[in-house]
Order: C-alpha cells, then sequence, then structure tokens
C-alpha cells in the first residue's frame, strides 16, 4: 500500500498482527527487499512493518527532497499513519543512521533496536571523517553496471549469484541521482556519542556478518561497548546482506535475543 506522508507516496508493507511490532529500515537505495526473506518468519510472531524510504523501490521524491532529517521524520510519520504508539526499530546499512538517530530523537516511542551492518554512522575515537565517494566514481560503464559490482562486493559468499542478481534488480529500481545524494550525504549533527549512547536504555541488538567490506567490525564492536545491556552477534562466512543470505538465522536471532531481554513491545 501507499500512504501519502509529507506529499509523498510511501510504499509500505504491513503483515502479521502479534502485539508488538518491528519496523525495519532498509540500506542505501534498498528498498522493503533488503528485509522481506527475514521479515516472513519474524511475522509469525510479531507485527512486521518496512517501507519503501525515499528515493528507494516505488517511494518516488525529488532528490533535494532527500534529506537526513526528513528520512527520521519518516520513521514517525510511518508509524503514526499505521497507528504504532511503540516498536522495536532495526536499521539496515545506511538506514542504520536514520535508526540509531530516531531512536535518540524520541526514545519513548521504541522499546528496543536494532542494527545490522551498520555502526548508525558512529565513527571510531578519533577517526578522521572523510567524504564517501559517490557511486558514480565506482567501477563500471554505467549505473547498472556500478550497482552489479556493488552487489558483488555484498556477496562474497560461495553459491550466491541468485542473491547478486536479486540486490541487483532492487537497487535498480531507484535513480542515479537518488543513489549519489543518499550514499554522501551524513548527518552535520555534532553528537556526542559515548555520552548519548551511554543515556540507551532499550534492547539493543547489533548483527553483523564478518565478511562485510564495508564496515569494520571495530566500529561494531565500539558501538556495542557504549550501549549499555547490548549484544554484538557475528555472523561468519557472511558478507553485507545477512538478511536475505541467512533470513530464517536472522530471524531467530532477533526473536531469541528480545525473548530473552523480555520485550514485551
Amino acid at each position: 500500500m501507499f500512504l501519502d506522508i509529507d506529499g509523498n507516496k510511501v510504499f509500505t508493507l504491513s503483515f502479521g498482527s502479534a502485539p508488538r511490532v518491528f519496523l525495519a529500515h532498509s540500506g542505501w537505495v534498498g528498498n522493503f527487499e533488503d528485509w522481506i526473506a527475514t521479515l516472513a518468519p519474524l511475522s509469525e510472531t510479531w507485527r512486521t512493518v518496512v517501507y519503501d524510504h525515499r528515493g528507494a523501490g516505488e517511494t518516488v521524491v525529488p532528490v533535494d527532497r532527500i534529506t537526513p532529517e526528513a528520512l527520521v521524520d519518516d520513521v514517525f510519520r510511518v508509524m503514526d499513519q499505521l497507528r504504532i504508539e511503540r516498536c522495536v526499530l532495526a536499521g539496515f546499512s545506511r538506514g542504520s543512521v536514520t535508526a540509531l538517530r530516531a531512536v535518540l530523537k524520541a526514545p519513548e516511542r521504541f522499546d528496543g533496536l536494532v542494527l545490522m551492518n551498520g555502526s548508525g554512522g558512529v565513527p571510531l575515537p578519533g577517526a578522521a571523517v572523510r567524504p564517501r565517494a559517490a557511486p558514480s566514481s565506482w567501477p563500471g560503464v554505467d549505473f547498472s553496471a556500478r550497482l552489479r559490482w556493488f552487489a558483488e562486493k555484498c556477496t562474497p559468499e560461495p553459491d550466491s549469484e541468485h542473491i547478486r542478481r536479486w540486490a541487483h534488480n532492487l537497487l535498480s529500481r531507484a535513480t542515479a541521482e537518488a543513489a549519489d545524494k543518499i550514499f554522501v550525504m551524513e548527518s552535520e549533527d555534532q553528537i556526542d556519542w559515548p555520552a548519548r549512547l551511554g543515556e540507551l536504555r532499550m534492547p539493543t541488538l547489533l548483527v553483523h556478518g564478518l565478511q562485510d567490506p564495508f564496515y569494520q567490525i571495530e566500529v561494531m564492536q565500539y558501538v556495542q561497548s557504549i550501549i549499555g545491556g547490548s549484544k554484538l552477534v557475528l555472523l561468519e562466512n557472511t558478507g553485507h546482506l545477512p538478511a536475505m543470505t541467512r533470513p530464517i538465522d536472522v530471524a531467530t536471532i532477533i526473536n531469541d535475543f528480545f525473548a530473552t531481554a523480555g520485550n514485551q513491545a
């Protein structure tokens, strides 16, 4: 279904009828398909919600209206339109930035946080912040070829050609302009990460594929170390797309964590 949000048509899926809600945010210009294989088993015990964020999938938005702030605000707009008072919020890859900033903005709306193969934009202490190279500079003769290169980098696992094709196809529904804008933008907020993350009082799960070429394990470990009571689960022989390559395992990890955490979302 499409929700009317801030003048945009936002493609949204909601399935399952359990009282607790799991809201998933996709990465970069990924869409609902980033999460759908994992949300299917989760929907047996959760109400699961996912949407195509600005510039991704079927949510077509002018590039100048894609901003870090708008992406965060849309989390709450989706929740409000679907009458979700509280939920567990999950962010994948670049979507972890939006998810983490949303829970910092209004922690009372969330019963938990999941960051999957993404550190939420938190840098290592003392690390220099360097501009990111736009996807238009990646190897490849055109946008499609560059997306194929990216899909291959995401999936170092053997026998993954079917996942690479899937990833390439879902990314291809975005425009090259939106892909460049979302990939390079970061919030300019100056955040005291140890202090702010130390304030979080919600169950927090970090899931990370050890063969991910984009996010350092050291950053994930650092984020886990400063969020009290959080847990980091490392997936061996797994790249950047565990919700697509290992959906049953990821769903089990999420279910087990929130059962142990006593979450009653």
